[in-house]
């Protein structure tokens, strides 16, 4: 079974979403999910997800979109 960590508002969302995070990034992001639930927003960026230089960071393809492009290619 996934572990899952708790919102302050009482979400339950995977532990992955805040895995590597320190403290203060933690609370963050876990504020920031709980406000897109309400809104009903489900996808987004959110902090921590760019580098301090500002770039968004690289998220490896899974294996699934590879096979995907080789078998149809990009477009």
């Amino acid at each position: 079974m996934a572990k899952k960590v708790r919102t302050p508002g009482g979400y339950l969302v995977p532990a992955a979403y805040v895995k590597g995070l320190t403290g203060a990034q933690r609370k963050k992001r876990l504020l920031q999910l709980e406000r897109m639930r309400k809104k009903g927003k489900v996808l987004g960026d959110l902090s921590g997800d760019k580098t301090p230089s500002g770039k968004k960071r690289k998220i490896p393809e899974s294996r699934y979109t590879k096979k995907f492009r080789a078998r149809f290619g990009n477009g």
